[in-house]
């Protein structure tokens, strides 16, 4: 019996990629759901592959995105018209998208969305996607107040809209969507960001609004300072948070704080905004708090192929034995050959773990990921969903 089967098609006619979609569903048993990442000219005729696809496998609930590049286990595609996806079976998929009248409204359409799909009782995995427009990461709270529900998901790329078609074969667009399944095992998820931290993470201090102003009791800009100063070609150097490691973090002494910290902190990488010399600040964003975690870290391909090796060993380890059906990769578009020189670095480090399960997935805008239980927005970071067979 097949649970699980990718397709991955290179060309610029939707039709023939929506047979390679068709082909696909055909070898799965009794399908139930599917998810197409299309690039190039393919994702600037999403919605005519989408009524394509609809006709070749009638009935599979679908969700179509455009990214940068797609990805199966087959390789990685850049710089060229293609398209893959995964088709599965088991639970029940519902497409949907959100008018995304504004960014601000986005968080709480793409909430209200999902909760439509909450059964009692029952956990539920939201597969989320949205123009980078506008988009600011307090937009996605309202997604934190979705109980038993796993959220994972990425930025599209280009003006194509999110597409939704539903079992009854209609097709719905808009600015944001995705894909809610209930009835499946929720997915393991692990977040790999590329960037090598220039400092140990250490905590906020102080803060006003979004500005950092100090760093266990040093300005913040000093701190920037005394870690940027020797590096070479002057890269950009990014700020990396991480959540605090306990309710009261910021009474926590900063030294047992970083013994209890963990071997593999999940970081949020975020721009340095703007300098304030007066109160030697740094605008970060309206994350910040005093007990957050901070370091300062530049893109770094060593840093990022270590870090997602570890990522994947982790996530392994919590399957406990649990066989894994299919993965859904979502991977910058900061990273892929912009940052390593070559293709398919990020997935000859996959199929090491993995071998040839089957997987999809598209380069993104941005990503999103759950850090500190919260969904999150993430930047030039891979995440890494993968869906098991129950224990």
């Amino acid at each position: 019996m097949v649970t699980a089967q990718s397709f991955s098609f290179a060309g610029e006619d939707p039709e023939k990629a929506a047979r390679a979609y068709g082909l696909a569903a055909r070898r799965v048993t009794r399908p139930s759901g599917a998810m197409v990442f299309a690039a190039g000219a393919l994702g600037e005729r999403l919605v005519e592959l989408g009524r394509a696809v609809a006709k070749a496998a009638p009935g599979l609930p679908v969700c179509l995105v455009a990214g940068a590049g797609v990805v199966s286990e087959r390789g990685e595609v850049e710089g060229q018209s293609a398209a893959t996806g995964i088709i599965w079976s088991g639970g029940v998929a519902e497409p949907f998208s959100v008018s995304g009248q504004n960014a601000e409204a986005l968080g709480t359409q793409l909430s209200g969305a999902i909760r439509k799909s909450e059964s009692h009782g029952r956990s539920i995995t939201a597969l989320i996607f949205a123009k980078p427009n506008g988009l600011a990461p307090h937009v996605l709270e309202p997604l934190s107040e979705l109980r038993r529900t796993r959220v994972l998901g990425a930025g599209t790329v280009g003006d194509a809209p999110v597409v939704a078609i539903g079992a009854d074969g209609q097709l719905n667009r808009g600015p944001a969507g995705g894909i809610v399944l209930t009835g499946l095992s929720a997915p393991l998820v692990r977040a790999s960001a590329a960037c090598r931290l220039l400092m140990p993470l250490k905590v906020i201090s102080k803060t006003r609004g979004s500005m950092v102003l100090e760093i266990e009791g040093a300005p913040a800009l000093e701190v920037l300072s005394s870690v940027a100063n020797n590096l070479e070609d002057q890269p950009l150097v990014f700020v990396a948070l991480a959540p605090p490691l306990q309710p009261d973090a910021a009474r926590l002494d900063p030294t047992l704080a970083r013994e209890r910290a963990p071997e593999r902190p999940d970081v949020l990488l975020r721009a340095v905004q703007g300098v304030d010399p007066v109160r030697r600040g740094l605008l970060v964003s309206d994350e910040v708090r005093p007990g957050m975690r901070i370091a300062f870290a530049v893109r770094d391909a060593k840093a990022a192929r270590e870090d997602l090796q570890s990522a994947v060993r982790d996530l392994l380890r919590e399957a406990h034995g649990a066989a894994p059906r299919f993965g859904i990769y979502l991977n910058c578009a900061g990273r892929g050959s912009s940052l390593y020189g070559q293709r398919d670095v990020d997935l000859k480090i996959l199929k090491a773990r993995l071998g040839e399960l089957p997987l999809a997935g598209m380069q993104s805008s941005f990503e999103v990921s759950e850090v500190g239980g919260r969904p999150s927005l993430q930047l030039y970071t891979g995440v890494l969903g993968l869906f098991t067979a129950p224990s």
